[in-house]
């Protein structure tokens, strides 16, 4: 990394620090009152939502596009957009535990209910903060779509009936609404989110040194951070801290394990391997030796043809741009292993144009005096020939093809400028 990337780096995170010095630790009754107006904006989004016929009219296509044409994986080119989708709709799905609540609530849209029966309807689908004001942006249509939104937009690609015909009529007063309360909610996570920043920082601190930079932690942490945000409920009697930091410390731990390796293994492996380290160590602690694959295998209780796939695995490898030492200003691994010598970067550009420049040049050339000139130097990305090998090729005399070349020679050389060979040293220069 160069000083300057550094520097830049380095200046970043001062500056994310000294924003998080700017917000004091909230107490419980400000918790309370900020998570008060999160959850009161998205019930009054869920009010905006079944009151309006043309979000009423895409609520209903959602919840049969849910029930008949669930997302999958195949029908996603970006992948992360399934899986966040997939991930706020999972209860919603066959075998979700609000499977039967969606059903019901298909059934009471179709029939037209009264806003009252509507707004009970979709209380009791449980949807998550982040779906709602998911399908809240969608239906509001102002601003880049992001999150759940960019992912609802993309699985409506997907749909029988595309919603584009009614999510575009929705009234001007409803779309001033919907921004009302989304605006509210977003206050609201940023007022939760920023004011424990530090909390990230304390957790990312202590899993340093672990193989992943401490910013790629930080980064981690905060979408940590920020989920915990969104499914917060203070009335369940708990502190956003302490909620916050199991959400916190699971992102940071599985941007270890998905980042540390060159390979990424899944998370359950890796608790696995790392679970075999454990294991070894232990016993070669207290035995003084180290533990065959029998014993191993016994004391994490598996066989030993699962052990010894497991060791294939915990051979972890290492980039070669980790830092020797420890000292991110130092050698780095790479740099210790000898090899080469190696063509500058540029050398493969500079040969395909000087190549480019001398099959221009020899043009003027005779036929035979052309396949003498490429074959005696190689210009064909071939190894060069000798005189003798070129006369074998040609079925002719050594002397002749000594001729073919001294005549091609003279003539290149009345090109001023163009080509000056030298036979004796075997290059052309263009």
């Amino acid at each position: 990394m160069s000083n300057w990337a550094k520097d830049s780096e380095d200046t970043a995170l001062d500056e994310l620090f000294a924003k998080a010095r700017e917000y004091a630790l909230l107490t419980a009754d400000e918790e309370k009152t900020i998570d008060q107006v999160k959850w009161g904006a998205v019930e009054k989004l869920q009010e905006v939502l079944v009151s309006d016929d043309h979000c009423k009219r895409y609520i209903e296509q959602w919840a049969m596009n849910l029930l008949s044409h669930p997302p999958t994986p195949d029908g996603f080119e970006i992948r992360e957009l399934y899986y966040l989708l997939r991930r706020e709709q999972v209860g919603l799905l066959e075998g979700g535990e609000q499977r039967a609540a969606l059903v019901a609530f298909n059934d009471l849209f179709s029939a037209a209910g009264s806003p009252e029966v509507d707004l009970q309807s979709i209380g009791a689908l449980q949807l998550p903060a982040p779906l709602v004001v998911g399908l809240a942006e969608i239906l509001a249509g102002s601003g880049t779509l992001r999150g759940v939104a960019a992912a609802l937009h993309h699985w409506h690609t997907l749909w029988s009936v595309p919603p584009v015909d009614f999510t575009v009529d929705v009234h001007s007063e409803t779309r001033k609404l919907l921004d009302r309360h989304l605006g509210a909610y977003y206050a609201a996570r940023e007022q939760l989110v920023s004011h424990n920043l530090r909390l990230v920082f304390s957790i990312a601190g202590r899993l340093t040194g672990r193989g992943v930079p401490y910013r790629d932690l930080i980064q981690n942490g905060v979408v940590g951070l920020i989920r915990a945000a969104e499914k917060f409920e203070q009335r369940k009697g708990f502190r956003f801290s302490t909620y916050a930091y199991t959400w916190i410390n699971q992102a940071v731990q599985r941007a270890i394990e998905e980042l540390r390796g060159m390979i990424r293994y899944p998370s359950g492996i890796n608790e696995k391997v790392s679970r075999m380290h454990r294991e070894r160590m232990h016993y070669l602690n207290a035995t003084g030796t180290e533990p065959d694959t029998a014993t191993l295998a016994g004391r994490l209780k598996m066989t030993p043809d699962a052990l010894r796939e497991l060791q294939q695995v915990g051979n972890l490898s290492l980039s070669m741009d980790t830092p020797m030492y420890g000292d991110p200003e130092g050698t780095n691994l790479g740099e210790t292993i000898a090899g080469g010598p190696f063509s500058p970067t540029a050398a493969g550009a500079e040969q395909d144009s000087l190549n480019r420049c001398l099959m221009q040049s020899i043009k003027i050339l005779e036929p035979l005096e052309q396949r003498v000139v490429i074959r005696r130097w190689g210009l064909d990305r071939e190894d060069p020939l000798t005189r003798a090998e070129i006369a074998n090729q040609l079925q002719v005399s050594t002397e002749w093809v000594r001729q073919l070349e001294v005549s091609a020679l003279a003539k290149l050389r009345v090109e001023e400028g163009v080509v000056d060979a030298h036979s004796n040293q075997h290059e052309v220069d263009c």
